[in-house]
């Protein structure tokens, strides 16, 4: 047992180097105007997320996807405590949603919760869907995101008119790894014997200052440059792979890309 147990840590450690290095080169270009960057804090553990889930899916899933809409679904770890522990639930994505609540963006913690653009949204409770996405966005600047082997480049051109009077050092990139497609069996707690789809999910999540401010009145840009953490494990299982980057100032989302990768299951071990 022990020697089949050492086997296993070995070909585990040799295979991080490969997961590392393995995803396809994502490059992408951010349209002018602000998009939505639309948060769902979820559960596996809770009976009403599913049909949240499947209304982000069904809603999202569309020609403006990775365009003007950035769908994004947290999987939150304080509802594991009854019975089943959510495979996607990382305790960070928890302390991200409390963050809202400290920085006055929502009025309370609770799932599902929608976040978009860093307000609280409850029009999915009420089918009062469209409102807030009626609302007219500002023309920001242009963000540029390219990845190739786990080094990250971007950049960040804002609209001169829409940068007067901001403080472009308080700027982050938040880069997540989403995974669509996965179908999860809950054995235990609130969803047990159901079977539940999941896409858009969050598998990883950085955040990152940028490396370059030029904050001149003629020519402001942001540039970023970084070598991202090893690709999680449960990329392997993910039928599609996505990258969204976000920029925010003030914690205020402001311009993002997004795309699926060409390296999809089966190819991710791939050299």
């Amino acid at each position: 047992m022990k020697r089949i147990l050492l086997v296993s840590i070995l070909f585990w450690q040799l295979l991080q180097p490969v997961l590392a290095q393995s995803l396809a080169p994502f490059e992408a270009q951010s349209t002018v105007t602000r998009p939505y960057i639309i948060e769902l804090y979820t559960s596996q553990g809770c009976s009403s997320c599913p049909p949240a889930e499947a209304w982000l899916a069904e809603q999202f899933n569309k020609t403006d996807l990775w365009q003007k809409y950035f769908p994004l679904a947290f999987h939150v770890t304080y509802w594991d405590y009854l019975g089943w522990k959510d495979i996607f639930g990382q305790r960070a994505f928890s302390e991200r949603q409390y963050q809202h609540l400290n920085q006055k963006h929502t009025r309370q913690v609770y799932t599902p919760q929608f976040v978009i653009n860093a307000m609280e949204w409850r029009g999915w409770f009420s089918g009062e869907l469209n409102g807030i996405f009626a609302l007219p966005e500002p023309e920001v600047g242009v963000l540029k995101v390219r990845i190739a082997n786990q080094q990250l480049e971007a950049s960040f051109a804002p609209q001169l008119i829409w940068v007067q009077d901001k403080d472009l050092h308080q700027a982050r990139l938040h880069l997540a790894l989403v995974g669509s497609g996965f179908t999860t069996e809950i054995k235990r707690g609130e969803n047990r014997h159901k079977q539940l789809p999941h896409d858009f999910v969050v598998l990883s999540l950085q955040s990152l200052s940028a490396t370059a401010v030029f904050a001149g009145a003629t020519d402001p840009a942001l540039q970023f440059s970084q070598s991202l953490d090893a690709i999680p494990a449960s990329a392997l299982n993910a039928p599609r792979l996505a990258w969204v980057a976000w920029l925010t100032l003030n914690e205020e989302p402001i311009q993002a890309v997004g795309g699926l990768l060409e390296a999809q299951q089966g190819e991710i071990l791939s050299q």
